[in-house]
């Protein structure tokens, strides 16, 4: 299972929940998110990377992978 969990930051109790679970992210089960006020995501330069070595490989080999048409087909036939 999956929690979602917003914290506005501008309180100063706010900021002692946000410290704690920066504190408990070294476990596994817990992953932190920081997001804008608009709620998108920041990527890490290692996920930016990867993206990129992605797209790269993508360009290189056009004809690789199934277009979405096609894993929808596969999906939807299910």
């Amino acid at each position: 299972m999956i929690y979602t969990i917003k914290i506005d930051q501008t309180s100063q109790q706010a900021q002692s929940v946000v410290n704690m679970l920066k504190a408990l992210s070294v476990y596994d089960f817990l992953q932190i998110y920081e997001t804008d006020a608009i709620g998108s995501t920041s990527l890490t330069a290692e996920q930016e990377k990867e993206l990129d070595r992605r797209f790269e490989y993508v360009l290189q080999n056009p004809t690789v992978g199934k277009s979405w048409d096609e894993v929808e087909q596969n999906l939807l036939s299910k």
